[in-house]
């Protein structure tokens, strides 16, 4: 079973200070959840009863409840089922991706689904995965430039493979149904993820979107390569305006081991923030500096 149908949301404890300050996650009772195959960190696919309004989150925390059926949320979580108010009767889906649409579907039905693109290791020791856990209208853009990352370094003969998901939405709102921080995707919960997580890429390399101006390059690679990569995106953009700026302080540093881009590659992670205006006028230029600059590493 993957789903169980009995479930009510009611609003998160005052001590789950967690839950409060994210809208991503819940609590749930264990047993209940297990008898779906969801242990804590997986992700899990909320629906409201007879209703369209759907959303993505993080089983975060255990909590034994009298009804096992509850499951707790903050405001900001409840706020993405689009119903505020307590109890929330809900669906509980362990099957996060879509299993069978493709993108054209995905996008007409506004739904979620995943992909992946590998290539045959070559003769090089050194491996890449490009990647957007965000892509199709969640972050835009995104999606594409692991895309084109791809494509650039495998006609090239490198070794190179492309994991992405991609989220639509009918009317728009396909980030509050379906983001989940790169920080707490758990390779469970997206078979396709599952099976490269053990490849020992190299390096990895991460499209995000941004609300901030410019692009922020981040990830735990090294110094040298983060630079390396910022001069090629800087080159790529003269006379556009955006600045590129290397990770100092505050968010999207992707500075966490648990985030994607850094545990693919045992730490080689190479995380790119980008205002929309980057993304949407300049995705092409972008990714091309990228895969340049791997290019002489693979």
């Amino acid at each position: 079973m993957s789903k169980y149908t009995d479930g009510k949301v009611q609003k998160a404890k005052s001590s789950q200070q967690d839950l409060i300050d994210s809208g991503e996650r819940l609590s749930a009772d264990p047993d209940k959840m297990s008898t779906i195959g969801v242990s804590v960190g997986m992700q899990v696919r909320v629906s409201r009863d007879s209703s369209a309004d759907m959303a993505l989150y993080t089983f975060y925390e255990e909590m034994e409840e009298v009804y096992s059926s509850n499951a707790r949320m903050g405001y900001s979580g409840r706020a993405r089922l689009a119903q505020t108010s307590t109890p929330i009767l809900v669906d509980v889906d362990s099957q996060v991706v879509h299993p069978t649409y493709d993108e054209a579907e995905a996008e007409a039905n506004s739904e979620f689904i995943e992909q992946l693109d590998e290539r045959e290791s070559s003769s090089s020791d050194a491996r890449l995965c490009a990647i957007a856990p965000h892509g199709g209208n969640i972050e835009s853009f995104t999606a594409e430039q692991a895309e084109r990352v791809f494509s650039q370094l495998n006609d090239a003969d490198k070794d190179v493979d492309c994991w992405r998901c991609k989220g639509f939405k009918s009317g728009g709102g396909a980030f509050d149904r379906w983001h989940i921080t790169s920080d707490e995707l758990d390779k469970r919960s997206f078979p396709k993820l599952a099976s490269i997580a053990d490849k020992g890429f190299d390096y990895c390399v991460a499209f995000h979107g941004m609300s901030e101006d410019g692009i922020i390059i981040g990830g735990l690679a090294s110094t040298a390569l983060k630079t390396e990569i910022k001069e090629a995106i800087e080159d790529a953009l003269d006379g556009s305006g955006i600045d590129v700026v290397l990770w100092a302080s505050g968010s999207y540093g992707g500075q966490a081991e648990g985030n994607l881009v850094n545990w693919l590659c045992g730490g080689d992670g190479v995380q790119i923030e980008q205002s929309y205006e980057a993304r949407s006028e300049h995705w092409q230029a972008i990714a091309d500096a990228v895969a340049g600059v791997f290019a002489s590493k693979l």
